[in-house]
């Protein structure tokens, strides 16, 4: 007997797309010197700051304790300053996280255009749907 998961269980295939996307793209975003999720995070600090840490594991969908260890890790480096508000974390982003900045924006465009070229006409209507499943599935529909 063959199970049906390889083509039918929303969770195996995702998954399996998950691990496929995650080896690409951190050949892609290499140059940073760091795994994708550190430029979505301050590449999300780029579009609005200061943030909470609370803020950014809703928008990026990570658990605080991943984004708090993230931030600490940029804030080593100079890149953000991480200051307490009452019981939450609130993170802002410092010059010296610009040039990292400038290099994710680069690896995204370059993961874009490859991401593009592979999947067509597919990749709008997958992200799409990717978005809406996501907030069915986090209840938010």
């Amino acid at each position: 007997m063959r199970h049906h998961f390889y083509e039918t269980c929303a969770y195996f295939t995702a998954a399996r797309y998950m691990r496929t996307a995650e080896s690409a793209a951190n050949k892609f975003f290499a140059p940073t010197g760091m795994r994708p999720s550190y430029s979505y995070l301050m590449m999300a600090l780029e579009d609005q700051h200061p943030q909470t840490i609370s803020q950014l594991a809703e928008n990026l969908g990570y658990e605080r304790s991943s984004i708090y260890r993230m931030a600490q890790k940029l804030g080593q480096l100079g890149y953000f300053k991480m200051y307490l508000n009452g019981k939450s974390s609130t993170i802002d982003l410092l010059p010296a996280g610009f040039p990292f900045l400038e290099t994710a924006n680069r690896c995204l465009e370059d993961w874009g255009e490859f991401t593009t070229a592979r999947l067509g006409a597919d990749k709008a209507a997958m992200t799409s749907l990717l978005t809406s499943n996501d907030q069915k599935l986090r209840g938010k529909d």
